[in-house]
């Protein structure tokens, strides 16, 4: 139990409180920050049905650099244009026409944060904080996280997350991508890159709504002996990679007492890959909260939602990355975005 309680403090490490994220993320993206930047920025993402129509017309021009500029110039746009854009006749031209299939399937199945959509919604919350002085947008309320600073170790924790670990096992960042260590000894344990509340929204506990979106994997070696996901205060959604069906549950943290029987996702999670993990919660009477957990891939979409005691899940004061179980492959995970104003 000491150590139990030990771990736990490192999730509330705080020196200050939350930071605005979306100037970094924007210099990361090498996207210019003043405010006559933003503003061509974001009137370059709002085009009108005569606008797009053109933009349309020069995925045929001459030049490969005006092709390639309008088709960057409609992806800008982001999902929200798609509905205009299917109802847009397809250009004539072959190389147009494949260009214009092409954005349609990336808008489709963009995901719900990629680069550019999160470029999007930055430019747009700061520039209208600059036009309407005092007056907040609501991408000022997330926590964002794309592991673009490589680490070899994660022992003094990784930006504003700390790493827990039951049996000091480490991890690493490279190429965008959070590696929890895969190579155990003999038995159970657990690791979990955690972010506070403290340190996501300046305040002791989390909103009483949120939605948390991750990228999420791990590697072959061990299918079916360890899990992967992620945890809201006491309470752990997880899946097995490479595991028939997957394997989805959730348990309490610490204990790995069950609070669901595993159950089928309707599709195998591959090793080595990743899927999308949504889930959103809601905190209800009485200390309840509720988590509502969707989990796509390529090969299907999963959904599971439930009820959690006050006793069972404690106080919306952490999340995090979690890969628990035994010795196998390394647990993954990306672009992790946190929506304390969810729609």
């Amino acid at each position: 139990m000491r150590i139990a309680l030990g771990m736990l403090a490192l999730c509330h490490l705080s020196a200050h409180a939350a930071e605005d994220w979306r100037l970094e993320f924007l210099q990361a993206a090498e996207v210019k920050t003043d405010t006559d930047s933003l503003r061509k920025l974001n009137e370059s993402q709002h085009k009108s049905p005569e606008d797009l129509r053109k933009l349309i017309a020069l995925l045929g021009a001459d030049k490969v650099s005006v092709r390639n500029a309008a088709q960057e110039d409609i992806l800008r746009m982001g999902k929200d244009v798609l509905p205009l854009l299917r109802q847009m006749p397809a250009p004539q031209d072959a190389e147009a026409r494949l260009r214009f299939r092409i954005i349609q399937d990336r808008l489709t199945f963009q995901e719900a944060w990629d680069s550019q959509q999160l470029v999007r919604v930055a430019a747009a919350g700061l520039l209208y904080e600059r036009e309407n002085p005092g007056k907040a947008h609501p991408s000022r309320q997330m926590f964002v996280e794309f592991f673009r600073q490589p680490a070899g170790s994660l022992r003094k924790g990784y930006r504003r997350m700390r790493l827990l670990s039951s049996d000091n096992l480490d991890g690493s960042v490279a190429e965008e991508t959070l590696r929890l260590s895969g190579k155990r000894a003999l038995g159970e344990g657990d690791q979990r890159l955690c972010v506070s509340a403290q340190e996501a929204t300046g305040e002791k506990q989390f909103p009483d709504r949120f939605r948390i979106h991750v990228k999420i994997g791990g590697m072959a070696g061990g299918e079916g002996t360890y899990h992967v996901g992620v945890s809201v205060g006491k309470v752990r959604a997880l899946f097995h990679p490479g595991l028939d069906e997957g394997a989805f549950r959730f348990e309490k943290v610490g204990t790995r007492q069950e609070l669901t029987s595993n159950e089928d996702m309707g599709f195998t999670p591959a090793a080595g890959g990743f899927v999308d993990m949504k889930i959103d919660v809601q905190r209800l009477a009485k200390g309840q909260v509720k988590l509502a957990v969707e989990v796509s891939g390529q090969d299907g979409v999963y959904r599971s939602a439930k009820v959690f005691d006050a006793d069972q899940i404690g106080t919306l004061d952490q999340v995090s990355l979690d890969r628990s179980g035994r010795h196998g492959g390394d647990g993954m995970f990306r672009n992790l975005v946190i929506q304390f104003a969810p729609p």
